[in-house]
């Protein structure tokens, strides 16, 4: 009880816990002024609206600046940034003429008027960098469906996107790892006189293009330093989850987006614990991402002005978890073999420690696991598929290993091995029982044969397993697994094989040669 009271978890986040972690940290209000103190309008502006949305305090006042900045930098209005390069491009191509917008537009939105793509192909045409080079040469490339060939109607999308990545590599926007994989996609594009290999790359830059503006885009490009995190963020984005706002606060925040991808999402509200980290403070999300469990709801007697405590004392909590698992093993191991009948301790035969100390250790697993929410947890599926017509894109579902197995099975082979040692003791103990009882060795062979059921019961529980475990698994209490099914079967005959051979075969043959005799 006293462990199952205790706040923390081997492969999960206490909700209380991972919340305490951000008093007294920066609220998120502050990371959305700082943005705007800077000149980075878009980003800012978006972070103040998702604190108003999260209701945070402050958050009016942070909007409020915001718009005053909007209102007042009309060289802001586009790009919400700085960049001479592209304010140039839109004012020679008539649209800083225009009426100012409400708030920066996608950058996409811009790059898809012919104007601009001319006159940012003209200006980046003249750049002698290579790799600049080689991403315009792949606008010759023929792409894959659900894409059109760039210089074709209906391909505005892939030309905007090779002409956005090119000025975003030119600028030096991308990570070093970023752009080394983004260089190395392209060459390998023209190798194969085709945009298989670029083409997942471009479509996560449509996607996010689409999403942000141009500000917005370079802040969380900065946070991304691989192919497929970038491919990753453009899949959530494009999920009817709509995480876009939370996946670039937590990535400017942190300062790390692939750090995002190890965060387990459930099928239903997936990014309910990344929102409320966010509310909570810079420090819970940091946790939150060093950390990448379930978060849990458990149900503690401990006050809530506990947790800052519990997480502080993380390590030594889950010593003392360990210390009281075993110990209830033991005093449970212990109670059941005395209340056995004819088989205590001081019963015929020596005590050896060693089975007694195995059953306690499975045991033990067996608790702490029951303990777990996570291993127990039944896994439903999400209830949307979200899927591109992209036979090339490198973040297809994958096939799960074939060497690996779900935590609710290992507990059940755990168990399955228990018993079976358990009754592989009981056994072994009514056969000294007999041979060190009174009686001649007539008497003694009758008496083995009478115990013949009992020897058989290996089989019997091993049966009886196998089947609650395929009822387990139709019920999805634990993972579909022949493995752990069966598995109780062959500790069943192991363990009667063991027992007939080994010591019932043995003392039969003690009983009718007798060491005078031999």
């Amino acid at each position: 009880m006293l462990a199952a009271w205790i706040p923390v978890r081997f492969y999960g986040l206490d909700e209380r816990i991972l919340l305490s972690a951000g008093q007294g940290t920066p609220p998120l209000t502050e990371c959305a002024a700082s943005l705007l103190n800077s000149e980075h309008l878009g980003a800012g502006l978006r972070l103040a609206l998702l604190t108003k949305a999260l209701s945070l305090p402050e958050s009016d006042a942070v909007l409020q600046a915001a718009r005053s900045i909007l209102s007042s930098r009309r060289d802001l209005s586009y790009l919400g940034t700085r960049d001479s390069r592209l304010e140039l491009i839109l004012a020679t191509s008539g649209i800083a003429f225009e009426n100012p917008p409400v708030s920066p537009p996608p950058i996409l939105t811009l790059l898809l008027r012919e104007p601009v793509r001319i006159r940012l192909y003209d200006n980046l045409r003249a750049n002698p960098s290579p790799g600049v080079q080689s991403l315009l040469e792949s606008l010759a490339l023929s792409p894959l469906p659900p894409l059109l060939p760039a210089r074709q109607p209906g391909g505005q999308p892939l030309e905007a996107a090779i002409l956005l990545t090119a000025h975003l590599l030119d600028i030096g926007a991308f990570p070093t790892p970023l752009a080394a994989e983004m260089k190395a996609a392209t060459q390998a594009s023209r190798e194969e006189h085709s945009l298989r290999t670029l083409q997942p790359a471009l479509l996560a830059m449509i996607s996010l293009s689409r999403r942000y503006e141009y500000d917005s885009l370079l802040q969380l490009l900065q946070t991304i330093q691989s192919l497929p995190t970038l491919n990753w963020v453009a899949e959530q984005i494009r999920s009817p989850s709509e995480p876009a706002d939370l996946i670039l606060a937590a990535s400017i925040w942190t300062g790390s987006a692939d750090r995002l991808t190890r965060l387990p999402l459930p099928a239903q509200s997936p990014w309910k614990n990344l929102s409320d980290t966010l509310v909570a403070g810079k420090g819970s999300v940091e946790l939150l991402l060093q950390r990448p469990l379930p978060v849990l709801h458990l149900v503690s007697p401990f006050p809530a002005c506990w947790s800052s405590f519990f997480l502080h004392a993380e390590k030594p909590l889950q010593l003392l978890r360990c210390i009281l698992l075993l110990i209830s093993a033991w005093l449970l191991v212990k109670s059941v073999w005395s209340l056995i009948p004819d088989l205590s301790l001081t019963s015929p035969g020596p005590w050896k420690p060693l089975p007694r100390l195995a059953q306690t250790l499975l045991l033990a697993l067996f608790l702490g696991s029951a303990l777990e929410p996570s291993f127990l947890r039944p896994r439903p599926l999400p209830r949307y598929r979200l899927s591109l017509a992209d036979p090339s894109s490198s973040t297809k579902i994958k096939p799960r290993s074939k060497t690996a197995m779900d935590p609710t099975n290992l507990i059940t082979l755990a168990i399955f091995l228990g018993l079976q040692i358990t009754v592989y003791r009981i056994c072994v103990r009514r056969i000294r029982q007999i041979e060190e009882g009174p009686g001649d060795a007539n008497l003694k062979l009758k008496l083995l044969e009478n115990e013949d059921n009992l020897f058989d019961a290996g089989l019997y529980v091993g049966i009886g397993g196998t089947a609650t475990a395929l009822v387990l698994q139709v019920v999805g209490i634990i993972q579909p697994s022949l493995l752990a099914a069966y598995s109780s079967n062959l500790f069943g005959i192991t363990c009667v094989a063991l027992v007939k051979i080994f010591h019932v075969r043995a003392l039969k043959q003690r009983l009718l040669l007798p060491p005078t005799k031999s």
